[in-house]
């Protein structure tokens, strides 16, 4: 995005972090783990010693180069996982806790004015907490690559007081156990902080065994719906159903797509494009089926199982039976999906609501006329969706850990989200009470609402080796995708390959 972000360069299913096409981001994901090892080696070495942070820093690591380094107030401390409140911070809210100099560490600052905005909204009311910005800059735009720098950091004992590790991208785990986070459920009881606030399900995304690591940051529900070409669809003589209608199901969609796709021929365009085989939309397309890529225990890898295998089949039959899915094997290399659609070569995209930012931004003069529409729904009445969302985190070596989370409960706070969404650039849809704003007032993007309250989160691995899974939705998929390998040999080798990672041991 930053996090899923709404300047997608050109990626097909999200943007900052992701923002390079699926090809290159699988390299791209086989070279941030590579230098990650190194930093992660070295982190275990002082994070295994007991529940506190290193009083000393390890020797600098080597692979991905740490950011400057932090204010006194952010050096190391034996602190334990969650840390005891100050009497001031018990007893009267902010503006009665000690003077402190805290660090916002993070690549999430866009041009950096909505950091700008909020630190200088937080010392107004809180005069004597100074927040120093320091921005982590990205290589080529990819989130990935900030990781790496944040753990060699607490290696060394510089990273400041509050960052990033996002759920979606599995580093919020990993940082949980490295202990280089603190839970903040303490914090939340201490002061009856009301996380109904929140969209649950971006609540939910912060816990991870039985404790809560932070506060949302960015979020959405995935790819959970598509956006059509009302001019297309009428062309072709097809029409979609009412998403609240019996009639709307995946045989529906299917028949659909191909009478498009039969249209769309005459122009060399496409009848649909999909976000698979990515790993959220794989995991869209399996749940559309009552299934899912992974076991809920995340150790097995269920893609050749009754009702994913039967979501694979009708992904297959539409690109390589029926022909009529843009897909990487048949696409122009020069230009997006998104500009695609736009154009009017594709007519139906698998999208989520953050789509429909993207395409509005790319449809300037609005020559394009489109409609959303969500996934069908499946038996349990849901419909098939993968959240996707960040956190913000309290660093467990902070010697200002009150000063933290009152300038984090600022940042989440409802002029603190709604500017994240407006002036970062984030998809930042965490929060209620700021759907009313005009920001939000499109109906494309209001109907994806439904999903916000029941959204389904992703199911983590087992062994915590995300990052080693998702690349092989890329190698493997791939080239079942496009029809180079038959639909059972080439899903077998899929799964076999997703199993053999998660049979490895944990991280």
């Amino acid at each position: 995005m930053v996090s899923d972000r709404l300047d997608r360069a050109r990626s097909p299913w999200v943007s900052l972090g992701e923002s390079m096409s699926l090809s290159e981001r699988f390299r791209s994901r086989r070279a941030i783990l590579t230098g990650m090892s190194g930093a992660i080696a070295g982190l275990v070495a002082v994070a295994c010693g007991g529940e506190t942070a290193p009083a000393a820093p390890a020797p600098k690591a080597e692979p991905t180069k740490a950011p400057a380094a932090a204010a006194p107030t952010a050096a190391p401390a034996a602190a334990a996982p969650t840390v005891a409140p100050t009497a001031a911070a018990q007893s009267g809210g902010a503006k009665t806790l000690p003077a402190a100099s805290i660090s916002w560490e993070t690549f999430r600052g866009g041009d950096g004015k909505w950091p700008e905005l909020m630190i200088k909204t937080f010392t107004e009311k809180n005069p004597n907490i100074k927040v120093e910005y320091r921005p982590i800059a990205l290589e080529g735009g990819n989130q990935q690559s900030a990781y790496p720098k944040m753990l060699a950091a607490a290696q060394a004992g510089t990273l400041g007081d509050l960052h990033a590790w996002d759920p979606s991208h599995w580093q919020m785990y990993q940082a949980a156990k490295r202990k280089v986070i603190v839970p903040v459920d303490d914090l939340i009881a201490r002061d009856k902080y009301d996380l109904g606030q929140f969209y649950k399900p971006f609540i939910d995304y912060q816990k991870w065994q039985g404790k809560t690591w932070g506060l949302p940051s960015w979020g959405w529900t995935g790819q959970d719906g598509f956006l059509y070409n009302t001019q297309i669809l009428e062309a072709a003589g097809a029409t979609m159903p009412d998403p609240k209608s019996p009639d709307w199901t995946m045989a529906k969609l299917y028949e659909i797509a191909v009478k498009v796709g039969k249209y769309m021929e005459k122009s060399q365009g496409f009848g649909l494009w999909t976000t698979l085989p990515s790993s959220p939309g794989t995991t869209a397309l399996t749940r559309a089926f009552n299934s899912d890529k992974f076991s809920e225990d995340g150790k097995k890898a269920i893609l050749t199982e009754a009702g994913a295998k039967e979501g694979m089949r009708w992904m297959y039959d539409l690109a390589n039976k029926e022909k009529v899915v843009a897909h990487p094997g048949n696409m122009p290399k020069d230009i997006t999906a998104d500009q695609m659609f736009v154009n009017g070569q594709i007519g139906i995209s698998h999208q989520g609501s953050l789509g429909v930012f993207n395409i509005n931004k790319l449809n300037k003069d609005g020559s394009l006329k489109f409609k959303s529409i969500l996934f069908p729904k499946r038996k349990d009445g849901k419909r098939p969706s993968e959240l996707r969302g960040g956190t913000w985190n309290i660093n467990a070596a902070s010697k200002a850990t009150d000063q933290t989370w009152e300038f984090l409960k600022h940042i989440v706070s409802k002029d603190g989200a709604l500017t994240f969404n407006t002036m970062s650039g984030n998809q930042a849809n965490v929060r209620p009470d700021i759907m009313k704003d005009d920001y939000f007032k499109d109906p494309k993007f209001q109907l994806y609402l439904e999903n916000f309250e029941s959204a389904m989160v992703h199911i983590i691995p087992a062994n915590l080796r995300g990052l080693e899974l998702d690349p092989v939705f890329g190698e493997k998929g791939n080239p079942w995708y496009v029809g180079q390998v038959g639909f059972e040999d080439g899903l077998k080798s899929w799964n076999d390959e997703l199993q053999r990672i998660l049979d490895l041991p944990e991280m």
